[in-house]
This record gives structure tokens, C-alpha cells and sequence, in this order.
């Protein structure tokens, strides 16, 4: 019987390995897929197998963050929204759509891509120029994108927000995003305002504390000309993104002065830290005493 068919024997095979890996990186934090993957691929000693995951999983990873793109031909968030195919990505405001490497962090290629509709490019642009004045006075590196696609009967906009702050050197990663989807039909006078807010950051000095916060939104908009729904769509995302500024507030309060409070280490009662090193000495030094 080979090792592969011993009972009890746990040892995992390249499937499963592959399997892992991919659940344990689409868990990886904000800003820290990087360091998961060069952790990950000491433990899995496998460099095969870790080359064939990499590429796709990175790809998910900064779809589903909303990595941003800032160069003097694009700005744009990458989402799952204006990828064209794969790799490549569509910056409507720009009008460019370029390659992107996933693993490098890289844009190239870039061409030039007009506009397919221009009574909903109209709306679109509407929206975008709103958002990003209300991104730049509260996000202070954030970046917006507003993305548009047409149905035979409807036109569905997609609205991106994302703001990060990488601080590695200090302990903790955090980012904020948003994506909020509504549809307009001929003649509509008002529209269902689909929303999910998502928070998360980890602290990671001495531990691993780690803070992910999901809320969904329904909200009702009113519909009129471009400009105006565009203010009315700002202020709904306003109003959420605010009320769970104000609850994070709140509830971090609350922590502080009680589960947070009881994860710190409490000096003994002495009120002076324990020098650990001397105290290890001291049972070696017994120890050796009594052979």
C-alpha cells in the first residue's frame, strides 16, 4: 500500500493544496496580498503550484478591492464592472481601455475607446463629476468610477468608491468601499438605489486583530434631468456613508471601554513589566542545579 492510501495519512494532495490557497488568499487583507502569498508559498513548498494559482487569484483579489489605476493616460478603479476582457479594463471617463498585469501592478497598452451612447454617456458623466467632488472633500485618497451598461430596455449604472490607507510600518492596513447600482427606463420618474458598504482593517503588532464590516442599502431616488439626480444620488450616498461612519464611531467607543479593554495584558501587581529572559534564566540555572 503506497503512502497516498495509508489510513490516518493527512497528507495533502495538489487539488486540495490548490484549494487551500485559493480560500486562504481571497481572505488576504487589504494591501497584504503580497505578504499572504510569499507566507503561503513557504508552507505549501510547492513553487509549481503556487505559479499557476498566482495570476488569477491576484486578479480577483484586486477586482474585488477596487485597486485604483492613476496614470496620465487613466483613472479608474479595476472592478468586475469595466473588465472587457480578460486583463483588459475600460476607463469610460477617459475613454481608454488598457492591458493590466495583475501581479506587477502594471497598465499598458493603452487605446483609445469612445463612447457607445451618448445620451447615456451624458447621464453617466453626470454622475461621475458629482461623486468625485463628493469623494474628494471626504476621501482624501480616494477614487471614484462610474460605469454604465445598456440593456435593451433600461441603462444600469454602477457607481465605485475606494479609499485606502497602507500603513505596514505601523501595524495595520485599512480600506473603505462602496458600489451602489441603480437602473433608468424610459419615463421614469424614480428608481430602486442598491448599495453595499464594506470596511475592513487589520491590526497586526503583537496579534492579529482583524474588523470587516458589510452593510446593504435599499433606498428609493427620485428621477428628473441629469443634474439634478446626480446631486439627489450624492446625498443618498452621503447620508449611508455617514450613518455608518457614525456607528463605527460608536461602536468602537463601546469596545474600548470593554472588550478591548480586557485584550490588553494588565501589569502585575507590582505595575512594572516582568523581565522575561531573567525569568527563563533563572528555572535554567535551577534546573541545572538539581541534576
Amino acid at each position: 500500500m503506497s503512502k497516498e492510501q495509508l489510513p490516518g495519512d493527512h497528507t495533502l494532495h495538489k487539488p486540495e493544496k490548490a484549494q487551500a490557497v485559493s480560500r486562504l488568499l481571497k481572505q488576504a487583507p487589504p494591501g497584504e496580498f503580497n505578504e499572504a502569498f510569499s507566507d503561503l508559498r513557504m508552507l505549501m513548498d510547492d513553487d509549481t503550484m503556487m505559479s499557476e494559482e498566482v495570476a488569477s487569484l491576484c486578479a480577483v483579489h484586486n477586482k474585488d478591492h477596487f485597486t485604483p489605476v492613476k496614470t496620465k493616460e487613466c483613472e479608474v478603479l479595476l472592478t468586475r464592472h469595466n473588465e472587457l476582457e480578460e486583463n483588459r479594463f475600460l476607463d469610460p471617463q477617459n475613454r481608454v481601455s488598457f492591458k493590466y498585469d495583475h501581479l506587477r501592478r502594471v497598465p499598458s497598452n493603452f487605446q483609445d475607446h469612445p463612447e457607445e451612447d451618448k445620451k447615456g454617456e451624458l447621464w453617466r458623466r453626470a454622475l461621475h463629476e458629482a461623486l468625485k467632488a463628493y469623494v474628494s472633500n471626504h476621501y482624501p485618497k480616494g477614487l471614484c468610477s462610474v460605469f454604465i451598461k445598456d440593456t435593451a430596455v433600461r441603462k444600469i449604472f454602477v457607481a465605485c468608491i475606494e479609499s485606502h490607507l497602507y500603513k505596514p510600518s505601523a501595524f495595520w492596513n485599512g480600506l473603505w468601499k462602496s458600489e451602489w447600482t441603480f437602473a433608468l427606463a424610459p419615463a421614469s420618474t424614480s428608481t430602486e438605489v442598491s448599495g453595499v458598504i464594506m470596511v475592513q482593517a487589520h491590526y497586526f503588532e503583537d496579534g492579529n486583530t482583524h474588523l470587516t464590516v458589510n452593510k446593504d442599502v435599499e433606498e428609493t431616488l427620485l428621477v428628473t434631468d441629469e443634474t439634478q439626480t446626480a446631486e439627489d444620488f450624492v446625498k443618498l450616498v452621503e447620508k449611508m456613508e455617514s450613518e455608518i461612519q457614525c456607528g463605527l464611531m460608536e461602536e468602537y467607543q463601546h469596545m474600548n471601554g470593554t472588550y478591548l479593554k480586557y485584550f490588553r495584558r494588565q501589569l502585575p501587581i507590582t505595575h512594572t513589566s516582568l523581565d522575561w529572559e531573567k525569568v527563563v534564566m533563572a528555572k535554567i540555572v535551577t534546573a541545572r542545579a538539581t541534576q
